[in-house]
């Protein structure tokens, strides 16, 4: 169970990096959720929508699973997102900058599927990497 688990999230992690949708969505719970430090959630479609806005702006988008530990219906990543900035982000043109996002996430399994992640950003999100300053308040700022 442990296995699969992690194996859960290597899929997850890789179908997001490649915006398969399709892929994606087949490691996810219909009601999966995913929370920021602050208690802000997305769902399902939010979660598409901002994979669609990574892929745009960073289409060399990589995520290394450095640590990955499962214990019962939970699974912790500890991941580097690496990207460089070619594409339209929220408000920003292309820059040409490198970024990289150290998040550490904690995800439950239900029924072999993600249903819940609680994600927390490592230093600065993509955003502030590329302007300076905190990304616009509701906005996407981690990897």
């Amino acid at each position: 169970m442990y296995e699969a688990n992690k194996e859960l999230l290597r899929r997850a992690w890789a179908a997001y990096d490649h915006g398969d949708i399709d892929a994606f969505s087949a490691c996810l719970t219909d009601d999966w959720r995913e929370y920021d430090l602050l208690g802000q959630s997305e769902g399902v479609q939010e979660g598409f929508t901002s994979m669609d806005a990574h892929r745009i702006a960073f289409p060399d988008k990589s995520t290394e699973i450095v640590d990955i530990i499962a214990e019962g219906d939970f699974v912790v990543t500890n991941t580097i997102t690496r990207a460089t900035h070619t594409g339209q982000y929220l408000d920003l043109a292309p820059t040409g900058l490198k970024t990289v996002v150290y998040v550490i996430s904690i995800h439950t399994i239900r029924d072999g599927r993600i249903t819940k992640t609680v994600e927390a950003n490592m230093g600065s999100g993509i955003y502030q990497q590329l302007t300076g300053r905190p990304a616009p308040e509701g906005q996407d700022n981690i990897g």
